[in-house]
């Protein structure tokens, strides 16, 4: 997977092009804080896919402001799905189930592309 690094402010002022092309380009991009990865933007389709099981649902707006509390979220294990203009957008999942997740899989789930975003909190 391919793999870039950005700030938090990028994703916290890009919300749109990050969740429209995870939604309409499936790509998966990795969210990393203190220098680990602390979520994954998977497209909801695939999450469904793959069996995954959303514990709540939020707008980007309500991300966009709590960026901390979606990746604490992510990593205690919950996916959390992330709407845009009323539309399902993403899934924030932890880590450690997309990486499973994609390891394990015998289709394409595990050949999109991944792109990293950095949180510094």
């Amino acid at each position: 997977m391919e793999t870039t690094s950005g700030s938090a402010d990028d994703l916290r002022s890009g919300w749109s092009p990050v969740l429209t092309r995870v939604r309409l380009k499936a790509a998966h991009h990795v969210v990393t804080r203190h220098g680990h990865a602390a979520a994954v933007l998977v497209p909801a389709a695939w999450h469904a896919q793959a069996g995954g099981t959303v514990t709540d649902t939020i707008t980007a707006e309500t991300a966009v402001r709590g960026l901390s509390d979606l990746l604490d979220r992510a990593q205690g294990g919950e996916h959390v799905a992330v709407t845009h203009r009323g539309k399902p957008a993403a899934v924030a999942v932890p880590p450690e189930w997309h990486a499973q997740t994609t390891s394990s899989a015998p289709d394409d789930r595990a050949d999109t592309t991944a792109q990293a975003v950095t949180d510094p909190t």
